[in-house]
């Protein structure tokens, strides 16, 4: 669950998202990061690591959602958990 009385850190760099993913992050999110990170990197030309940027983009974003209220209040809703769901 979101804690409100917490806000997030800064993600400025791959470790501040490591961090963040183990501590804010969805269940199991920071195991696949490290994996997909290190597949976009082997996969990568030496001079276009554009792939890699993607998957730091995609799971800084993941974090974001998991720590905001209003995100995952409209997900519980939309799969029927909120009070307003579809049953």
């Amino acid at each position: 669950m979101v804690s409100e009385g917490m806000p997030l850190p800064p993600i400025r760099t791959v470790n501040d998202l490591r961090s963040a993913l183990s501590r804010y992050g969805f269940p199991g999110d920071r195991e696949r990061f490290e994996e997909e990170l290190a597949a976009a990197i082997g996969a990568a030309p030496t001079n276009d690591f554009a792939g890699a940027a993607a998957v730091v983009r995609a799971y800084r974003h993941r974090v974001l959602i998991r720590n905001s209220s209003e995100i995952m209040t409209a997900l519980e809703d939309a799969r029927g958990g909120g009070e307003g769901g579809v049953r």
